[in-house]
């Protein structure tokens, strides 16, 4: 069976870059992250299976950079062309890359039987060791700053326990999922999925509330397979040196969306 997107190695990230050219380079986009002030985070693996997170200085990427004219070009399962510069790994974030903004340009798209077959490129039996260090769940989960090879990885829940889709104390939506995983650790995890994020809030009407939305939902992940993207957030005022694990994409087969992007359900909610 040839690889997903011309990969054969599993798991690899920049750490110990090497020779590997910093030009023009073909990403499988599996990420995108939905940020705060309308900035979004957008990770995906090369040809070799190197996972890259492309970035940007201060206010970082916008949404709205993800269109031309009118049309998403950067989205999960796009293969997008970027113009990586220089890397700027910061353990655990050993993937960030700097990239000329002007260089993007839409390919194509994954084909739907390759997509698990990307996924697996950084597929990990749990989701300690995809970090490589102790997970601490004293006040949330998260790992130590500044240690690790990689910010990012995959893992097959063994068990879906619930979506949580609510109001947090600010008023604002909150989205949350609790699983099992591949080991038999249980999470309750802040999913940060922009997608995710849109497809709930296009479903919220009268006659759906958040707490029925949330019930189907979790209905739905238990009767599909899931792949979940795991990642982690940066420090932050109170918690500098900490970094809280985080569901950066949720991927189902059958595919919840049946095709459609995170642009179909924009204009909603």
């Amino acid at each position: 069976m040839p690889p997903a997107f011309g990969c054969g190695t599993i798991g690899k990230t920049v750490a110990g870059f090497g020779s590997h050219s910093l030009m023009k380079t073909k990403l499988a986009i599996t990420d995108l992250t939905r940020m705060q002030r309308g900035s979004v985070c957008i990770a995906g693996y090369d040809k070799d299976g190197i996972c890259f997170r492309p970035i940007l200085p201060p206010p970082g990427i916008k949404e709205t950079s993800l269109f031309v004219d009118g049309q998403p070009i950067i989205f999960p399962f796009a293969v997008v062309e970027y113009d990586l510069t220089y890397p700027r790994p910061q353990p655990p974030h050993t993937e960030d890359h700097d990239y000329d903004a002007t260089s993007i340009r839409f390919f194509r798209r994954v084909r739907a039987e390759n997509r698990e077959r990307l996924l697996s490129l950084s597929l990990f039996e749990s989701i300690e060791s995809i970090f490589e260090q102790a997970i601490h769940d004293d006040w949330g989960y998260y790992v130590m700053d500044g240690v690790g090879p990689r910010s990012i990885g995959t893992v097959l829940p063994q068990d879906i326990a619930e979506v949580k889709y609510e109001k947090d104390t600010s008023g604002k939506w909150d989205y949350r999922l609790r699983f099992v995983d591949g080991v038999g650790r249980n999470y309750r995890l802040k999913i940060t999925d922009l997608t995710w994020h849109y497809y709930c809030d296009s479903l919220r009407d009268e006659q759906n509330q958040p707490t029925e939305i949330a019930l189907s939902l979790t209905q739905m992940l238990q009767t599909r397979k899931v792949y979940l993207r795991i990642g982690l957030s940066r420090g932050w005022a109170e918690y500098p040196e900490r970094c809280y694990l985080q569901v950066n994409a949720i991927h189902t087969f059958p595919d919840y969306l049946s095709g459609m992007t995170f642009a179909d359900f924009r204009s909603v909610g």
